[in-house]
């Protein structure tokens, strides 16, 4: 290993070494300070030369042509230290010297990787390059490409594990902080044959890359559907564990929580949480792009059906949310994409009026249910049907933004487009738009079952 400052002496177009223990004449250039190709990213993070493998060679003739030791080549790069043999992959990058290998490196998602700044002092009797050693954060995993892999006919994404087996089928993108366990859990497959599809993972899993590909299936291996003894079909991936009976599930998309995901399915947080344990008690191991399990067998969801509020003669839709206010006479229905703003804009309230109607929904709006009715008016409550300052009554719904000094309405029905409304009244897209700025340019924002502005005083 080299000291902190390496002095190499440019002779004859070759480098040099003056270091501990290189012979002066021996090290040569090689491809570069940094690595051009994947790699492991436990490589040690203090390598500052590596060889960027694009044509088949040995972990031998590297050796040779580096003049370091196997030993020092398999212990600077763990992927090669995993297997019985010394098998270097096409396409990678591994290091061929390095300062001081005893920390490796955490990983692509914070990788200290070495840096090296090279200052020149040239003198008029010879040419010395003076290089400075140096850690930094880089990112170092190569954007991925789609190969075939020989043989078998299924596409491949790169890049994957150091190795894999060549009949894989079915592949997963392991990210910062993942296991063996983890990603073997998600599949419903064991820990053994996730190492054994992956075997430069190791048997400690210690070899398990981050930002790259792992084979979580082969041709011919049949997943096991269904979870042991309740005959229901389980989708995959699922979170890391979820309770056998389940037999309703969800997908969690980025930013659900354990309280959104509870109450868009009618369930407590309680229940939630001891169907899906993995989670946590504080939800800070929710999994999205992930299954989770929303019923189990034996619970019988409540089954809403068309009632009367009490005392108020108004028949109530159901479902409706919780709390909702019991002199409730006018509902809608929650369609998605809705917020409670914009809700409350287009039934001529308030937001405060909406979330005092429908206390559930929260101040923020975060526990707005889709498919389930809200109250957007209470018995003797009178909207406001006429825009201030311009004396023209104003039917409601309407959509928020639209201009105060409109004069005639026109109510959009399912189906309508921006281009069959102006053609209709003779306006221009142009001037529509301008009246009724939330339908957007390309109209993509327009309502049906509310009013738009197509003439203005």
């Amino acid at each position: 290993m080299l000291s902190s400052t390496s002095t190499l002496v440019l002779l004859g177009g070759l480098f040099s070494a003056v270091a501990a223990g290189k012979p002066a004449s021996v090290v040569k250039a090689r491809d570069g300070l940094t690595p051009s190709l994947p790699y492991d990213p436990n490589t040690t993070s203090q390598c500052f030369w590596w060889a960027d493998i694009t044509s088949a060679t040995t972990c031998d003739t590297i050796v040779r042509d580096n003049y370091i030791t196997l030993e020092e080549l398999r212990r600077w790069n763990p992927s090669l230290a995993s297997t019985s043999g010394c098998t270097l992959q096409v396409g990678r990058s591994y290091c061929v010297e390095a300062i001081d290998d005893s920390e490796p490196s955490p990983g692509p998602s914070s990788t200290s990787t070495s840096s090296t700044s090279v200052s020149s002092a040239l003198s008029s009797s010879s040419s010395t390059v003076v290089v400075t050693t140096s850690t930094s954060s880089s990112s170092t995993v190569a954007p991925p490409v789609t190969t075939t892999k020989p043989g078998n006919g299924i596409t491949t994404p790169t890049p994957t594990q150091a190795t894999i087996v060549d009949n894989c089928d079915a592949f997963h993108f392991v990210t910062a902080g993942q296991t063996c366990e983890v990603v073997a859990s998600l599949y419903r497959i064991s820990q053994d044959q996730f190492k054994a599809w992956n075997p430069s993972v190791g048997a400690s899993c210690t070899g398990l890359w981050a930002n790259a590909y792992a084979c979580v299936s082969i041709i011919g291996h049949e997943p096991s559907p269904t979870t042991p003894g309740n005959g229901i079909t389980t989708p995959t991936p699922t979170q890391a564990t979820i309770a056998n009976n389940c037999d309703e599930f969800y997908f969690v998309a980025s930013g659900d929580t354990c309280e959104s995901v509870a109450a868009k399915h009618g369930i407590t947080q309680a229940q939630f949480l001891s169907w899906n344990p993995s989670v946590g008690s504080t939800c800070t191991g929710l999994w999205a792009n992930a299954y989770a399990c929303v019923s189990i067998i034996g619970h019988t969801p409540t089954k809403p059906t068309t009632t009367t509020s009490a005392g108020n003669g108004i028949a109530t839709p159901t479902p409706i949310q919780p709390n909702m206010v019991k002199n409730c006479d006018l509902f809608y229905k929650v369609k998605s994409g809705d917020t409670c703003a914009a809700i409350a804009a287009s039934k001529g309230i308030t937001v405060a009026q909406f979330t005092s109607w429908n206390p559930y929904v929260g101040s923020g709006c975060t526990l707005l249910w889709l498919d389930y009715y809200v109250c957007i008016s209470i018995v003797g409550h009178t909207p406001t049907p006429v825009n201030p300052g311009n004396g023209i009554q104003t039917p409601t719904p309407y959509q928020d933004g639209m201009t105060s000094s409109c004069k005639t309405f026109h109510f959009v029905q399912s189906g309508q487009t921006c281009q069959t409304i102006t053609q209709r009244y003779g306006i221009t897209q142009a001037n529509f738009v301008r009246w009724n700025p939330a339908v957007r340019n390309d109209c993509t924002g327009m309502w049906a079952n509310a009013y738009v502005c197509v003439a203005v005083l």
